[in-house]
């Protein structure tokens, strides 16, 4: 995976942000193949430079450069299939990203966590700024709603749908355990790994780190499991009926030498990915790779009723932050202060909703008593404000306002 080495700058005093300037650049494995997201993610590193803050998404099967740009960055030199989003349907595309919304399946668990460690390596590097915290913070607790809804008895990930795709395919002679191999400790491979076991098949599980595959090994239900190192996994034909990979590196390579059998099942879910050329025409309809997966039908793990509502209220998120960076343009430290006030008392009453099932009237209630107690305790602050020259400076240092 490229690596963003140059640390964005944020002065303190930053001119103020437009919504136009909120722009996402990307790809999913709708639009291009795997080796073709891994180009077009060193070309979004190469060309952020026009970014003032931005936090570079990269996963198996999408690659999204999402932050904020005083310019418009044309992905002229990009393929036709890279979308550009910008203003108020980029903010709502971070908001149907982080919720697995736009994923093959809808609602999946793993998005939600990739979101969260691109956005902790933005704030490593220095790369994120106060757009783009806001943002992604707000997009981060959205698809926390949205996993809270989910049914819990369809695929969370594509590495569980895989898993059953190998179970279902791997050759059974009714005497000893079908084996697999799975090599990648990651969360990808601790998912495919978990459902190959749960269904009752013996797992070696190989890392270029033995202790990491040792971990993953005793999580797993049954105690015929096994953990080998990458090389010692590698250097011999592969005698197992199913194997599986999952790793970014690229220091896996499946070759046509490691395939004995005619019967062998392989899930390649790596990116880029690790299966030569010759050995994917050996095993033809019996490879399952990551473009291969994002051709198949679209899951959902909403009711329809549901996804709708949620589809509806990332639009609303995104009006919501709009609104957000509207005020903090404005410089109007009050308007600032009870923005922010807002916020935290809606999210805490929408957190209730979801814990307790409120009847119209307790809602309203509810609303009215959370939105008077605000009042109430903005009244005092929001006068000695209005004799404040700087209210907005103010407001932002205490209350830690981007």
């Amino acid at each position: 995976m490229p690596t963003d080495p140059t640390p964005a700058r944020h002065p303190s005093t930053e001119p103020a942000c437009d919504l136009d300037q909120v722009v996402v650049l990307g790809a999913t494995y709708r639009d291009l193949g795997t080796d073709g997201r891994e180009d077009l993610a060193g070309r979004l590193l190469a060309s952020s430079a026009s970014f003032s803050e931005r936090v570079l998404l990269h996963t198996c099967h999408r690659v999204e450069l999402i932050g904020r740009a005083a310019e418009d960055p044309s992905p002229a030199g990009f393929p036709m299939t890279v979308s550009h989003w910008r203003g108020l349907a980029a903010v709502e595309r971070v908001f149907l990203v982080a919720s697995g919304l736009d994923s093959a399946i809808v609602a999946e668990e793993q998005i939600l966590g990739q979101v969260r460690d691109a956005y902790q390596t933005a704030l490593d590097r220095g790369l994120s700024g106060p757009v783009t915290n806001q943002l992604m913070r707000r997009a981060m607790r959205f698809g926390r709603r949205v996993q809270s809804q989910t049914n819990p008895a369809v695929d969370r990930s594509l590495g569980d749908r895989a898993a059953r795709w190998i179970l279902g395919r791997m050759p059974d002679n009714g005497q000893s355990p079908r084996r697999a191999l799975v090599i990648g400790t990651g969360e990808m491979g601790r998912r495919l790994a978990t459902g190959l076991a749960d269904g009752r098949v013996e797992v070696s599980v190989a890392s270029g780190n033995i202790g990491r595959a040792e971990r993953l090994v005793r999580e797993l239900p049954g105690d015929r499991h096994r953990a080998i190192t990458l090389t010692a996994a590698l250097d011999q034909t592969l005698d197992y009926e199913g194997v599986a990979i999952a790793v970014r590196s690229g220091t896996a390579r499946l070759e046509a030498r490691h395939l004995t059998t005619d019967s062998v099942v392989v899930v390649d879910l790596s990116s880029p990915p690790t299966v030569a050329p010759e050995a994917a025409e050996i095993l033809g309809d019996r490879l399952l790779h990551l473009d291969r997966m994002g051709a198949s039908d679209q899951t959902s793990r909403l009711s329809p009723n549901t996804e709708r509502r949620l589809r509806d209220e990332a639009r609303a998120e995104a009006g919501r932050f709009a609104s957000w960076l509207a005020t903090r343009a404005s410089g109007d430290g009050i308007a600032l202060l009870r923005a922010h006030a807002e916020e935290i008392r809606r999210r805490h009453v929408e957190r209730l909703r979801g814990r307790r099932r409120l009847t119209a009237a307790q809602a309203d209630a509810v609303n009215a008593m959370t939105t008077a107690l605000v009042g109430d305790l903005l009244h005092e602050p929001t006068i000695r404000l209005r004799r404040e020259p700087d209210a907005a400076s103010l407001v932002r240092e205490i209350f830690g306002i981007g």
